[in-house]
């Protein structure tokens, strides 16, 4: 109750205290409004969620728990508790990536301060004078338990750590995010993968996904996004913006993992408890945009494994499969994208009728 009424008051304060009286940004762009809940049934890849794993039996995406019919988890007194394995694709998240700072499209447009500037440095894009000429995006990471939101397969321990929405991170707070060697801190190993041999395995990897191999193992790598160091907002103007949000929302997600704040929920480790995992696990998860071209309209309806492509994609998956081949989600004045965060989660649930803390 008392956690209710917290967010409560957080979200009447940032709806009536937050400043929306100047919209544009210093580049003239409008803060846009990515309208997603009045678009909730037609813009979301309800399909999304398939496959489901129950007690050992049906497809899984690589890294998945063992194919088990059973499983126990310990109660508060370290005595095992019986249940079954459950596994499922739920919808937990959502990454808005903007190039004015806290702009808000999923807050419904509204600029979340006066100021365009936080911790990180720059207006939205570093100086055109560089060679190549660099942009810097921001993110916004949110809490989005659609399942939990509309009280449909919603079981509190398969991810029931949220029941609403909920602005969990911002990185116009984060002085690490649009400085390169200050990212290094957080993630030394970049100068393991800047070499030849690192940069052929992960242009393997990009070649295993175009064949529909996904592998848990290339948490280096990003695919056909490009390259997952450093974990900055960074990037060559002038660039695809799916392809390059694609990319970001990898980076978003490889930072949070390595600072705790998201947590591993797939594997056979994670039944019980979600874990904390320094690396991204990749098959953990896909994305599927919202905004500004939702991805739910694609006509690719190709599906049966463990990474349906009908309106979702795996991470460092080709925006050529995505987004070129479906017309392009790219519209001239929106720069600002929205993606929709699938999560697999493995769960133990208990026949004892009391659920396991999980995901």
């Amino acid at each position: 109750m008392m956690k209710f009424l917290v967010h409560s008051v957080i979200a009447l304060c940032m709806f009536i205290g937050l400043s929306v009286s100047s919209p544009a940004n210093a580049e003239g762009n409008v803060c846009s409004n990515a309208n997603i809940f009045s678009n909730i049934i037609s813009d979301v890849c309800w399909s999304c969620f398939l496959p489901v794993r129950l007690m050992g039996v049906g497809d899984k995406p690589d890294g998945a728990a063992s194919d088990q019919p059973f499983c126990a988890c310990d109660d508060a007194l370290g005595i095992p508790e019986f249940g079954y394995q459950l596994g499922y694709w739920q919808p937990s998240r959502l990454i808005e990536h903007v190039r004015t700072p806290w702009c808000a499209p999923a807050l419904g447009g509204v600029r979340l301060q006066d100021s365009l500037t936080g911790l990180s440095t720059g207006i939205g894009s570093e100086p055109k004078t560089k060679n190549p000429p660099m942009a810097t995006f921001q993110y916004h990471y949110y809490a989005y338990p659609l399942f939990a939101m509309l009280e449909i397969l919603y079981l509190p321990s398969c991810g029931g750590e949220y029941t609403d929405f909920d602005l969990m991170y911002l990185s116009e707070i984060d002085p690490t995010w649009n400085n390169d060697l200050l990212a290094i801190l957080l993630s030394p190993e970049a100068f393991i993968f800047a070499n030849p041999i690192a940069k052929a395995w992960c242009a393997a990897d990009c070649g295993m996904i175009s064949a529909g191999i996904y592998k848990e193992g290339t948490y280096g790598c990003a695919g056909c996004d490009g390259s997952l160091y450093p974990f900055t907002g960074n990037v060559i103007d002038g660039e695809s913006g799916p392809r390059v949000t694609s990319l970001l929302s990898q980076r978003v997600l490889a930072s949070l993992h390595r600072k705790g704040l998201a947590r591993k929920t797939i594997g056979d480790e994670a039944m019980c408890h979600p874990e904390f995992w320094p690396m991204i696990p990749k098959s953990q998860y896909k994305l599927s945009m919202l905004f500004p071209v939702p991805e739910a309209d694609s006509p690719n309806t190709e599906s049966g494994s463990a990474y349906s492509r009908d309106c979702c994609h795996p991470l460092g998956q080709s925006e050529h499969v995505w987004s070129t081949a479906a017309g392009g989600r790219t519209i001239p004045g929106k720069e600002d994208y929205v993606y929709l965060l699938w999560r697999f989660n493995d769960c133990c649930i208990l026949t004892t009728g009391i659920d396991a803390p999980g995901g």
